[in-house]
């Protein structure tokens, strides 16, 4: 096993979010492997100046038209034309379709799924929110076509690495396929408290409707407390239109700005529904207990009463209680969670945890 040949494979480099973090790791455990991507964008070159990438004929498209959702029609054709001939495993890092990718049949193919595509089988309202009314009728025609090739795909991954239980339920669900959950590794040496608590809530991560973010908002509005928005996205700007005074928007963050934003807030507010739920568990290396929706990957991160507190949904509307939330955050103490508490829900899911499972997954192959 000492001599294998390792790739690995990416959705696309396009943003910076807890996917790259983990295909970091991997390249970290891993550091002589090619990593395959469907398109890589020129603003993150000088991050990664020292990997080996390799990207697929589709980058031409994306270097003229830099959106990849324009270009989904050519997903297909363009994961098709990576070459993984030389490879006895490829590990792919996924929540789209590189876990589609065609491997030799001597070879292995490993996909650490994040997710089944969330706009294809979980994000009901994905094409009320992002496609244009009069565009809607073909986009359904489009997505069932996707839907089909993607379910072939998943046949061919050879072993699913989850990265929660709340994953490993959706692989089962969609793909009918069993999954090991490894979780995904967070730097406990980096993320720790850089400074005193500050009287502010915080919110971070991509702006975009399905997060919730707009009901944090409203509820910080009319409770005229101070909120920190870390991050950017499509909603950023609508976001800003409708929140008071008392709501800052600090865009998105080198990691040791988000750092102390961690350390300084009274709590994390952590609203969406997610794959794993990494950030509160940065949040909680920090020394800051979040307050986190109880549906998703947070269910595996906080501990309520000890790391934070998890608030509901309200039945009628399969919505988040926000009579709850607003009740949570008056009431809020952040000197009741123990750091010391804090520090060791997070060590729990260290990057070195993570590698050697990894590591061993791998080494164990039948």
């Amino acid at each position: 096993m000492l001599n294998i040949r390792i790739a690995l494979v990416h959705d696309s480099f396009t943003q910076m979010g807890g996917a790259e973090r983990v295909i970091e790791d991997l390249h970290q455990i891993f550091p002589s492997a090619p990593v395959f991507t469907l398109v890589f964008d020129e603003k993150f070159r000088n991050h990664y100046r020292d990997w080996d990438i390799r990207t697929s004929p589709l980058q031409i498209f994306y270097n003229i038209l830099p959106k990849l959702q324009y270009l989904l029609l050519w997903i297909p054709w363009a994961t098709d034309q990576l070459d993984f001939s030389e490879f006895d495993v490829v590990i792919s890092c996924s929540s789209g379709f590189v876990k589609n990718i065609r491997v030799p049949k001597t070879a292995k193919h490993i996909c650490y799924c994040h997710t089944p595509p969330r706009f294809l089988w979980i994000d009901k309202d994905y094409i009320k929110q992002e496609v244009p009314f009069l565009l809607r009728p073909l986009a359904h025609l489009v997505l069932n076509r996707i839907k089909k090739w993607d379910l072939r795909g998943s046949e061919r991954v050879t072993h699913f690495i989850a990265n929660s239980k709340e994953v490993q339920s959706r692989v089962s669900a969609v793909y009918q396929r069993t999954s090991t959950v490894v979780y995904p590794g967070v730097d406990v040496d980096f993320w720790k408290a850089t400074r005193a608590k500050q009287n502010y809530f915080l919110i971070a991560g991509r702006l975009q409707a399905h997060k919730n973010n707009e009901l944090i908002v409203s509820i910080f509005n009319e409770l005229a407390l101070p909120l920190h928005v870390v991050g950017s996205g499509r909603q950023e700007e609508y976001l800003k239109s409708i929140a008071g005074p008392n709501i800052s928007f600090l865009g998105r963050l080198p990691d040791e700005n988000l750092r102390d934003e961690y350390s300084g807030a009274l709590g994390f507010v952590y609203p969406q529904i997610e794959d794993f739920g990494l950030m509160p568990l940065e949040a909680a290396a920090c020394g800051t207990a979040t307050i986190a929706y109880a549906k998703g990957g947070a269910l595996e991160t906080v501990v309520p009463g000890v790391t934070g507190e998890l608030f509901d949904v309200v039945q009628a509307t399969g919505l988040p209680d926000k009579s709850d939330i607003k009740k949570m955050i008056l009431n809020w103490q952040a000197e009741k969670y123990s750091k010391d508490s804090l520090r060791e829900q997070a060590e729990k899911f260290s990057k070195e945890k993570f590698k050697q499972r990894i590591l061993e997954f791998i080494y164990n192959l039948p």
